[in-house]
């Protein structure tokens, strides 16, 4: 009995420790680690992706998030700025090939293919750019066969000698992109022996600045593109006549190279916005059908050559509520009659000498530019 009673404290004293050990535990738990995935990736989406990939040593449970993460950013500027100070003495290409190793590992350690929701990549491949053209390929092909959804490459290099531009030529694996929705290029080329119209069919918006692109490949990626909602084209070259139609197209930006561009027509009957600047194509020609341009909403035209007679188009478009009207130098007259514009702007047009203005509806006038007489406000 003695015994038992001497034994008492001890087991309670046990007891004790062990719903002490188990409080702490409770409040030890890591409960961010428990959440959803889409919750826990959507946590990284916030995190430059060099500090995301640091995640995948905190636990099991964050390298598995870290492996699945779909979205995937490289900018050399932003590496350049978090590794180098600005007292480090490395040329551009030692911190470009240092930049590059970087990626290329990242993606090694990524083992096992994962559906990719966007993959971005921005470099600055001044004074060595052939050198690294096949780690570009690289990235890539493991985009695509990770079907990628949104591509966004950006290729930064210095001016040809002749005041030209140097380009990546991109991979061919390109054409197998069957998942791609967005494409988005910066200083590129398609070469057209190496690339089909099969390109297009999934696209949802089309994004090109200062790229060459034939004229058969281009028309190709547009007429087969039977998705797309959105196309910007701006200083493109390698094409004379565009001709842009799509039953579900609602967004146009065109800034076209003067004299480079002759024909350019857009024909889509959903289009709510469409911003026209640069080429040398009649405006007004462009806007095939004008009647069944309803559902146009916003017009925006700079550094384009229409004249006085393109306004007597606007009551045409019924549903526009928006329009700019800038450096469009060959304008001497303004005259808007319009009961459905409520924004108009209207700067630096050089030659204007007159503006009148049958605008009942109108909300916001913002005009800049030499002196003029107006009429009608």
């Amino acid at each position: 009995m003695f015994s038992e009673v001497s034994e008492t404290p001890k087991k309670m004293k046990n007891h004790c420790n062990l719903n002490s050990k188990a409080l702490e535990n409770k409040y030890e738990e890591d409960k961010i680690s428990s959440l959803p995935e889409p919750i826990l990736h959507d946590i990284l989406s916030y995190l430059p992706t060099k500090d995301a990939a640091k995640t995948s040593a905190l636990s099991k449970t964050w390298n598995a998030t870290w492996k699945s993460f779909p979205i995937l950013d490289f900018n050399q500027y932003s590496f350049q700025e978090s590794v180098y100070s600005r007292t480090a003495h490395k040329n551009h290409s030692e911190i470009t090939k240092d930049f590059c190793d970087y990626v290329d590992e990242f993606l090694t350690n990524r083992e096992g293919l994962t559906n990719i929701e966007k993959f971005q990549a921005v470099v600055n491949f001044q004074g060595c750019r052939l050198r690294y053209h096949r780690n570009l390929d690289r990235w890539l092909n493991y985009a695509i066969e990770n079907n990628v959804e949104d591509l966004v490459l950006a290729y930064h290099t210095r001016a040809t000698t002749k005041g030209g531009h140097w380009y990546y030529n991109l991979t061919v694996s390109l054409f197998r992109a069957k998942s791609l929705e967005n494409l988005d290029l910066f200083g590129c080329q398609f070469t057209a022996s190496r690339f089909s119209t099969g390109i297009g069919f999934s696209l949802r918006k089309f994004r090109l600045s200062q790229v060459y692109i034939d004229q058969e490949t281009l028309q190709g990626i547009i007429s087969s593109s039977c998705l797309l909602e959105e196309l910007s084209l701006r200083f493109c070259k390698g094409f004379q006549v565009l001709r842009v139609a799509g039953p579900k197209l609602e967004s146009v930006d065109l800034y076209l190279g003067r004299d480079q561009v002759q024909i350019v027509a857009v024909a889509a009957p959903n289009l709510h916005s469409l911003s026209y600047g640069g080429g040398s194509a009649s405006v007004r020609g462009s806007l095939q059908a004008s009647e069944k341009y309803e559902n146009l909403k916003e017009l925006r035209l700079h550094d384009t050559d229409i004249t006085d007679d393109f306004f007597q188009v606007i009551p045409e478009f019924s549903g526009l509520d928006k329009l700019e009207v800038n450096r469009c130098c060959s304008l001497e007259r303004i005259r808007i009659s319009s009961v459905q514009i409520l924004d108009l702007c209207i700067c630096d047009c050089a030659r204007l000498k007159e503006i009148q203005l049958d605008t009942r509806r109108l909300g916001r006038f913002r005009y800049d530019s030499y002196d003029v007489d107006l009429q009608g406000l």
